[in-house]
């Protein structure tokens, strides 16, 4: 069983729209490497998990897992975070998350925007 982050990577990484706009090299999963992090790579994808949990149980035995993913998007215009960003939330609820949180500003250290948005999902444990 892949690790949930593992399996939005994929999903990200396999879908033609996206990477027409984000080349797969610039989805990353937990970091970005500093060599990276500069304007010329933009746009850019981090994918973080924040959190899971074991939830629903039968006969002792956990049957889901409750999921929390962020996904960070780097872009040189408001525009483009805009489109790319709607592609991945088609993505992720094409995988049966949840989009709950967002936050857009601007990266000082990079001077990118930056669009930062969570998901959540209950998956089955493939027993």
């Amino acid at each position: 069983m892949k690790l949930p982050i593992q399996e939005v990577e994929q999903s990200l990484s396999n879908n033609v729209e996206l990477t027409s706009l984000v080349p797969d090299e610039r989805i990353y999963m937990v970091y970005v490497p500093e060599e990276h992090q500069v304007v010329e790579n933009a746009p850019m994808i981090r994918i973080n998990e924040l959190e899971s949990y074991r939830k629903d149980y039968a006969d002792d035995e956990v049957q889901t897992i409750s999921v929390d993913i962020q996904i960070d998007l780097w872009t040189k215009k408001i525009e483009e975070a805009r489109v790319i960003q709607s592609i991945i939330d088609d993505i992720m609820a094409d995988n049966d998350y949840q989009q709950y949180a967002s936050a857009f500003d601007r990266d000082p250290d990079i001077e990118l925007y930056r669009y930062a948005r969570r998901y959540r999902a209950t998956k089955y444990i493939n027993l």
